[in-house]
């Protein structure tokens, strides 16, 4: 019986040791990103076509933020309307035109589409959404 106890504290205090461990090493290496390649990833239509000249939608968000702007940079399924919402997103905030309210209540340059796509990214189910289409179909 001592024998099992003594195990059980033994492989306790490596596993606690171990997870200390991990814990120090994962904020040693920790990557922060820019949360605008979220933004531009989510004004994007996400066909990830590779028409743009990279490898997918958020591999053109990671090149717009990484370039500070959309010069020389172009969605071909998204066109102009898309690269204008990416250039918003882009556009430092005390570099945008303060616009008065309109009647309805929206601001200027405001896209209720790209708001939806942002808050569907917030959400977990997000990461599986052909998982949540064929659980809806049985």
């Amino acid at each position: 019986m001592n024998l099992i106890l003594i195990s059980m504290g033994v492989l306790g205090v490596t596993a606690l040791l171990a997870a200390i461990l991990l814990y120090v090493v994962s904020l040693f290496f920790k990557v922060e990103e820019d949360p605008r390649i979220d933004l531009v990833a989510a004004a994007l239509p996400g066909a990830n076509c590779g028409g743009c000249g990279f490898a997918g939608c958020r591999n053109f968000a990671e090149a717009c933020v990484k370039a500070g702007g959309i010069d020389g940079l172009a969605c071909p399924v998204g066109g102009e309307p898309t690269m204008e919402q990416v250039k918003l997103i882009l556009t430092p905030a005390d570099a945008q035109e303060q616009a008065p309210a309109e009647q309805n209540g929206d601001k200027k340059g405001f896209d209720p589409v790209i708001a939806e796509k942002i808050k569907a990214l917030a959400t977990p189910r997000a990461a599986f959404p052909l998982n949540i289409a064929m659980a809806q179909k049985s």
